[in-house]
């Protein structure tokens, strides 16, 4: 897969994780791209009248290898031709990400999030939006409850015209070449954006359309924008050059992750 456009979805089991794979497979199917299965396993130790006893590593690796051929069929059953390739570690998901995704060896990370409580999206954290914006290449996490699976129409969140010189801005514009995507801009005035003095928007370039759109909050801004021009994906940037998104970018990210019903991508410099 060195020189093949891949893409990365993580697969802890879980019905969220399944969900994410048949979106990450239906973005590979649209590029011809090649499909990477990746589970992360935990090596468990017991303890016994005899003292501790280690499980071999490589009987569990050949479990879990096995456990994933499964989820492999799941995709070439809808995809024949698909190239898909499966990846059993028990090393850190996060520095495994980064190793494929600085080496060039994948090009997107798809990952599942799993429904929660209100009380526990804001205690816990989850390996999906751990790894949003900590990596060099684009994440997309997909809600579990997210059934549609389509790629028709995306927005970007800027705060001003002077996002479209970014590199951040260079991916979206990639993303969407990439998947014959239309894409849409629009900068969420808030009041926290009020509060802190931020300039207005200013006008981009000629081709470039950015919205207005006043909310109380970001968050509640995108879902709007989102029901009312019938958007399929949400972008955020993790890390930007403007105080609005350096003080709430990773906050921003969590919240509409867990509120969106559409699939979030998280760009990162």
């Amino acid at each position: 897969m060195k020189n093949k456009n891949t893409i990365l979805v993580g697969v802890d089991y879980s019905k969220s994780a399944e969900n994410a794979l048949l979106y990450a497979a239906l973005l590979a199917s649209k590029t011809g791209s090649a499909l990477m299965l990746m589970h992360v396993f935990d090596i468990p130790v017991l303890h016994t009248n005899s003292g501790i006893y280690f499980i071999s590593y490589e009987s569990i690796k050949e479990e879990h290898q096995n456990h994933l051929e499964k989820y492999k069929q799941l995709v070439l059953k809808n995809y024949p031709k698909m190239e898909v390739k499966t990846f059993v570690t028990s090393m850190s998901f996060k520095s495994e990400i980064k190793d494929l995704s600085s080496s060039k060896k994948i090009q997107y990370v798809v990952l599942g999030l799993e429904t929660k409580s209100k009380i526990s999206r804001f205690i816990y954290g989850t390996t999906s939006l751990d790894i949003a914006g900590k990596v060099d290449c684009p994440v997309i996490i997909v809600p579990q409850k997210y059934k549609e699976h389509k790629l028709s129409k995306t927005v970007l969140a800027v705060d001003n015209a002077e996002a479209t010189k970014s590199k951040l801005f260079t991916k979206f514009v990639k993303f969407n070449e990439r998947f014959k995507a239309k894409p849409l801009y629009v900068h969420i005035k808030t009041e926290d954006e009020l509060n802190l003095g931020i300039k207005p928007a200013k006008k981009g370039k000629p081709e470039i359309k950015i919205e207005e759109l006043e909310s109380k909050s970001f968050v509640l801004g995108i879902n709007r924008y989102v029901r009312e021009n019938g958007v399929d994906l949400v972008t955020v940037v993790s890390q930007s050059h403007s105080l609005i998104y350096n003080l709430f970018s990773e906050r921003n990210t969590k919240l509409i992750a867990f509120q969106s019903k559409i699939p979030v991508m998280s760009l990162h410099e």
